[in-house]
């Protein structure tokens, strides 16, 4: 079986810890590294036996990957994205797409225009036990909190690169057009503190909530339909409310913490649609309004 030349961009934490493991363990996949750290590119190539390596995106573009992952800062995905996809590259990147909606619908366009796919990896819709809850008909209400400690921060990348995690959760658990949109925000010497913000779908109530001046780092989701409730605790444990009874909801000690955080099926997905091939308009429109909501939410708390 001819194995999928997929390079891996951008080596740091996220990398590291998720992607190259999942790579270098698939059997579909011949993992290529690329980054400008010379040092990092040494280490993995010898942790994980990769042969073929880069340390520039124009050297790797000449050999012809037949796909490649962005793994690298927001502020250089356009960029990156961009040389990729007029290469003929399918792309797969870390959420978001940019900080700049101009530029997403920019990249967007061109996938579409090359008939190529570029996917946005959002890990939390294939951790397990959110997806279990997508499959749960007509929820009522639905919150996602998502705090950290002393990590006040520009609006923009605040939103762009955390709290989208919780927009994106939420629009994937909702059916339905938005609308009734608020936005509640608190901030501290110009830097985005807390945010709250609310809006329905097809008669359900979406809230989510972040605290980036928080006591602790925590994610927690409530899904309530009728004489059900669901907690789920840092995606990996949870209790399912019935009658008054308690349902602990836990895994198999032997499933990995890339399983529980929806990595490994992630992954799997995005090779999936690789074999696919084509860029379907649906996941195109899916990214989209991901971001312009980020972006509606961002012009809401700059607007306060």
């Amino acid at each position: 079986m001819k194995k999928i030349r997929i390079a891996l961009i951008g080596l740091g934490d996220i990398a590291q810890k998720a992607y190259m493991p999942l790579a270098a363990s698939h059997a579909k996949v011949s993992p290529i590294l690329c980054t400008r750290n010379t040092q990092n590119l040494s280490r993995l190539a010898t942790q994980y036996r990769i042969d073929e390596t880069y340390s520039d995106i124009d050297t790797l573009i000449k050999h012809k990957p037949d796909a490649a992952m962005v793994h690298s800062s927001t502020i250089s995905h356009f960029t990156l994205i961009s040389k990729l996809l007029h290469a003929g590259i399918p792309v797969f990147v870390d959420k978001p797409l940019s900080y700049s909606l101009s530029e997403s619908e920019i990249l967007l366009n061109l996938a579409t225009q090359k008939k190529l796919l570029l996917y946005v990896g959002f890990n939390r819709r294939f951790a397990p036990l959110i997806s279990s809850l997508h499959r749960q008909p007509d929820p009522i209400q639905i919150y996602w909190h998502k705090n950290r400690v002393n990590l006040a921060g520009n609006p923009r990348e605040f939103i762009f690169d955390d709290f989208i995690h919780v927009v994106d959760s939420l629009r994937f658990l909702g059916t339905g057009s938005l609308e009734n949109l608020q936005v509640f925000s608190k901030l501290q010497n110009n830097e985005l503190a807390s945010i709250q913000v609310q809006w329905e779908q097809n008669g359900t109530l979406l809230n989510g909530t972040m605290n980036r001046i928080s006591g602790i780092t925590e994610e927690r989701v409530e899904y309530y339909t009728k004489g059900n409730k669901w907690q789920i605790n840092e995606l990996n444990t949870g209790v399912h409310f019935q009658n008054e009874k308690q349902i602990p909801i836990i895994f198999n000690n032997w499933n990995s913490t890339l399983y529980k955080r929806g990595f490994v099926d992630l992954f799997e997905d995005w090779i999936n649609a690789l074999e696919k091939g084509d860029f379907d308009d649906s996941r195109r429109q899916d990214i989209w309004e991901t971001h312009l909501l980020c972006e509606t939410i961002l012009s809401k708390v700059v607007t306060n």
